[in-house]
């Protein structure tokens, strides 16, 4: 099968994680707002159908219950074939955005058993969404390298990848399975963002070390270079929860500047 190239689209790319927890999705949205920021055309497509947190940290809620399966039905047979009747982006912070969070309503779980079926519900709501022209796609990957991962590297041209890890020793092992996944799919990673790296004392400014940092050497660090440390603060949690993101929030916060740097070598590698 041939992967599918999305029109007017010039950079997929994917930004995963191999395990929760790690503030993938709060990097995610930020480096899609940032990038906007400085003039690019920008979509993000928010991938976890389990979990899909990207509405709520960009101030979105569907309270209301979509009725039996009729937000599944034009994702479940769309042939990804574009038309008068595709389906708009909401538009977020000059953010085009795209979330199964935005057809259901938010306390709805389970929504899909059948594992299979989760890849190809993704990918046809990636194609069936009018982006319109767009510099870069943004892929908000669900943690692991289950589906919808393994259809949409199948299925999809990706440009690139961002991982994303903490300091600790799990979360690069179990990235470094998620590295072997694209690279077995011939999709380059483009670099690897170290979330919660540290914490800024608010009084001197020493950094200090929070979490556990590892001394195992893993793939994940001598293979792919370092985009960002960005970071803990409670100001970087708090913005996700209020729906407005750091980089609106405290532009000029230490988290912000962190991610400033993450844009900027996105922008470079793009």
């Amino acid at each position: 099968m041939d992967r599918l190239k999305l029109d007017h689209v010039k950079h997929v790319i994917a930004v995963a994680s191999g395990k929760g927890g790690v503030g993938k999705s709060t990097v995610a949205v930020n480096l899609a707002v940032g990038l906007a920021a400085r003039g690019l055309r920008v979509g993000l497509l928010d991938a976890d159908v389990h979990g899909p947190n990207v509405p709520l940290m960009l101030g979105v809620r569907r309270r209301e219950a979509a009725q039996g399966w009729s937000a599944f039905v034009p994702l479940a047979s769309g042939s990804g074939a574009a038309s008068s009747s595709n389906m708009p982006p909401l538009e977020r912070y000059g953010v085009k955005v795209m979330s199964i969070g935005l057809l259901v309503g938010e306390d709805q779980t389970a929504m899909l058993d059948n594992v299979e079926t989760v890849g190809w519900l993704v990918r046809n709501l990636l194609t069936l969404v009018d982006w319109g022209e767009l510099d870069v796609l943004l892929l908000d990957f669900p943690p692991g390298t289950s589906e919808p991962q393994a259809t949409l590297l199948k299925s999809v041209v990706l440009d690139g990848a961002i991982l994303v890890v903490t300091p600790q020793d799990l979360a690069r092992l179990d990235s470094t399975r998620a590295l072997r996944a694209f690279q077995r799919n011939n999709v380059p990673v483009l670099g690897l963002v170290e979330n919660m790296s540290y914490l800024r004392c608010p009084h001197c400014g020493e950094r200090i070390e929070i979490f556990h940092r590892t001394d195992v050497e893993r793939p994940i660090s001598t293979e792919v270079p370092l985009l960002a440390e960005i970071p803990l603060d409670p100001a970087l949690s708090a913005a996700g929860d209020t729906g407005r993101p750091v980089l609106i929030t405290d532009p000029d916060g230490v988290q912000a500047e962190a991610l400033w740097a993450l844009i900027d070598a996105v922008r470079g590698r793009l």
